[in-house]
């Protein structure tokens, strides 16, 4: 299911060359998917220590975020035995107004939960948007 249209929300430019010189990450023209392509599972700690500094804008945490959900869909291990990931979740609760387009989207509700063979993510992070899902679908139409 597509994300709705009030919760659309893009990496923007500014967002993307900031986040690039930070990390040294590389950013040509032809990166289609920047913030999946530059996720980085080996920088997760990184990754976790720039969104926890307070000094990024709200459109270089959202990128970020992204950055940090593809990295802990690559990882191997179980997320559920990664503290690391029990901080990601608590900030996408917290900051929902900020990452509300990452929610649903990773919450891929297309797919049924019971048949899922996708991200290792979206478990927890539809957990999340069950939370706060009378705020991101008031209209309730997913």
């Amino acid at each position: 299911m597509a994300v709705p249209d009030h919760l659309l929300r893009f990496p923007t430019g500014a967002a993307i060359d900031s986040l690039a010189k930070r990390f040294d990450l590389p950013n040509t023209r032809d990166m289609q998917d920047w913030e999946w392509e530059v996720a980085d599972r080996s920088r997760i700690d990184e990754f976790m220590s720039a969104y926890e500094s307070g000094d990024l804008s709200e459109d270089e945490q959202f990128v970020l975020m992204e950055i940090l959900l593809q990295s802990f869909a690559d990882l191997e291990a179980p997320l559920e035995v990664d503290d690391r990931w029990a901080r990601v979740l608590r900030w996408l609760d917290e900051n929902i107004d900020v990452h509300a387009h990452s929610v649903w989207y990773w919450s891929d509700l297309d797919q049924e939960m019971d048949k899922y063979e996708g991200w290792s993510v979206t478990p927890f992070v539809r957990e999340v948007l069950v939370k706060h899902r009378s705020r991101l679908d008031p209209e309730g139409e997913a």
